[in-house]
């Protein structure tokens, strides 16, 4: 049989990186989330965010072991996406620029457009006699514009506080962390406990004390693994029917590493290896493991007792014969097989 095919780790690298875009999301503007400065055009804006896609596609990491950072991954290229979108479009970031800055967050000015200078004027002389002040023509010659005058200086707000930063930073982190709660507490209802669980993964990285979001989490990945666990059995069930033993038991093997409840891929994987593996040991192992799942199954403990007949351990065979004829005494199998024993 072929060993199965191991997804490749993230290295370390890659982690810190992973890790790294999420905290900007979290803490900082969409310009440190594209690598870029407040003063990047629109030709900026899209080459940043084409590297982005190139290098962390969530498709490219489907094939990869990512464990738990494969929900962040998810995450980081939707904040990416968002920051992009957002800084693309002349109207939006403007909004946001204006945003940040009422926020005390540095934005680069956009310069004002020049005025035209005004037309050039002319020297007025003022005749002074007898009969009073009056306008006399002027001398045609032309005068430097007037200095226009400085502009009010503009209102800023205050700049926020470092302590109303962070209570800002840990109200939006709780809002989000009970946004993902809601959606993984529909998908669990649901019976949808993969979509569940990574929807509460990411509600107990944004609140990771919050009990309530920690127990319906741990609920959500035991009920998403028993069932992962139930489609390879049935996977393997199906391979089995059609003779494919090789695919059968890789289904199996699959099966048995998300712990599941009863006892059946244990046992079925027992059944092929002594079958068609020669291997008595690790059968009698996988059917102690099937009935140590289901210790009231009378079939496994007979199964068991068979395995342990085929290797001379009479002793652990009656044994469980016994245990067989407890849980149903008239259980034909377990009765043929105490005969059987006897005999030999």
């Amino acid at each position: 049989m072929l060993p199965a095919m191991q997804k490749t780790p993230l290295s370390a690298d890659e982690r810190l990186a992973i890790q790294r875009v999420e905290r900007l999301a979290q803490e900082s503007t969409f310009f440190s989330v594209l690598g870029l400065d407040t003063s990047a055009v629109k030709d900026d804006v899209e080459r940043a965010y084409r590297d982005y896609v190139r290098e962390w596609h969530p498709d490219r990491f489907y094939s990869r072991d990512a464990g738990e950072l494969m929900a962040v991954i998810e995450e980081n290229f939707v904040n990416v996406t968002r920051a992009y979108k957002t800084l693309r479009e002349d109207n939006k970031r403007l909004v946001y620029e204006r945003d940040l800055a009422a926020k005390g967050v540095a934005v680069a000015p956009v310069a004002p457009k020049p005025e035209p200078p005004p037309a050039p004027g002319f020297e007025v002389k003022i005749d002074r006699g007898p009969q009073g002040p009056r306008i006399a023509t002027t001398d045609g010659v032309p005068r430097p514009p007037p200095r226009p005058a400085e502009p009010p200086p503009v209102a800023r707000p205050a700049p926020p506080s470092a302590m109303s930063k962070i209570k800002a930073q840990i109200a939006e982190q709780l809002a989000r962390a009970a946004g993902y709660y809601q959606a993984g507490l529909e998908d669990f209802r649901a019976g949808r406990f993969a979509k569940a669980e990574s929807a509460l993964y990411l509600a107990t990285r944004y609140d990771p004390r919050n009990p309530t979001y920690i127990d319906l989490f741990n609920q959500a990945q035991a009920k998403a693994r028993q069932q992962r666990g139930a489609t390879f059995v049935s996977l393997a069930q199906q391979a089995e029917q059609y003779q494919n033993v090789r695919d059968a038991m890789a289904n199996y093997r699959k099966a048995i590493e998300c712990d599941p409840e009863e006892g059946i891929a244990y046992a079925r994987l027992a059944h092929l290896v002594k079958s068609h593996e020669d291997d008595p040991r690790e059968a009698v192992n996988l059917m102690r493991r099937a009935v140590n799942k289901e210790p009231r199954r009378p079939e496994f403990r007979v199964q068991l007792a068979e395995m342990y007949a085929d290797l001379k351990m009479e002793a652990n065979a009656v044994r469980e014969i016994q245990a067989a004829l407890e849980v149903d005494p008239r259980h034909r199998g377990a009765l043929e097989m105490q005969k059987k024993i006897r005999k030999g």
